[in-house]
């Protein structure tokens, strides 16, 4: 009988005379004529070691593998003060084990300080520095303030163009850049029954002229003036103002002339 070829991830258990291998084959037995012989083979379990550099490695990792593993994703190692970078194999970086192993293999873990961000707020309230976390992502917290002005975003670059999103990977320390435009405050009018000019405005921003709020109409009626929420009369809008504002049209009847 010929030698039988290596097969590469398996291990030769032995000739078999039925195909469920039930009956192995006796060497020193006489065989009849003709019979057809069934190779077994096992599945050889190769081990997977981890060079973690004074980390942890995550429980999902396996410590074994076999040909017919297929892919498998590989997850972070933890170190404490220190940032998973990627793992190598044979001096490559990956995030899987690949198919097809047949030996033992050696995946090394790196690691990377926790980068800083650094916050250019143009004019806004001061942001301290912030460390990203394990995932290299900085976690959200409330946008600065700006005196007249709506945060609209942080940006990677200092024109604006790529905005940076909490979803994404910070890849080392840097500085993002606040935009903002000019908040625009809402104006409403109560006009308890009357008109109000058309050309009265219906917003205002922190940078305006004084405006000077035109007369409400109403039939029967003469006009007293606009009124804040509070009671306050208030026929203007002063520049520097801030806030929505809704302003309430006071009127007194007209009594008719007696003849």
């Amino acid at each position: 009988m010929n030698e039988i070829e290596e097969r590469k991830g398996y291990a030769f258990e032995g000739w078999y005379i039925d195909p469920e291998y039930k009956k192995r084959l006796n060497p020193g037995g006489i065989l009849p004529h003709e019979l057809t012989l069934y190779d077994k083979w096992t599945l050889i379990e190769y081990d997977v070691t981890y060079q973690l550099d004074g980390g942890q490695n995550h429980a999902m990792n396996p410590d074994k593998v076999t040909i017919e593993s297929g892919f498998i994703k590989l997850y972070p190692a933890y170190k404490k003060g220190m940032l998973f970078k990627c793992w190598t194999l044979n001096g490559k970086v990956t995030d899987i084990i690949p198919a097809q192993i047949y030996e033992p293999i050696c995946l090394v873990a790196h690691y990377q300080p926790f980068f800083t961000v650094h916050f250019e707020t143009r004019g806004g309230g001061m942001i301290e520095n912030k460390k990203v976390n394990e995932q290299g992502k900085l976690e959200e917290f409330r946008p600065p303030m700006k005196l007249g002005y709506e945060f609209e975003n942080w940006y990677w670059d200092v024109n604006c163009q790529h905005v940076f999103t909490f979803d994404q990977t910070i890849p080392k320390s840097c500085i993002l850049y606040a935009n903002w435009k000019v908040k625009q405050y809402q104006i409403t009018y109560n006009t308890n029954g009357g008109t109000s000019f058309r050309s009265n405005p219906k917003s205002y921003t922190y940078f305006d002229d004084i405006i000077q709020l035109k007369p409400a109409f109403k039939k029967g009626y003469r006009f007293i003036g606009w009124y804040d929420t509070r009671g306050n009369k208030q026929n203007t809008i002063l520049p520097y103002s801030i806030g929505d504002k809704t302003f309430i049209a006071h009127f007194e009847k007209i009594e008719p002339k007696r003849k």
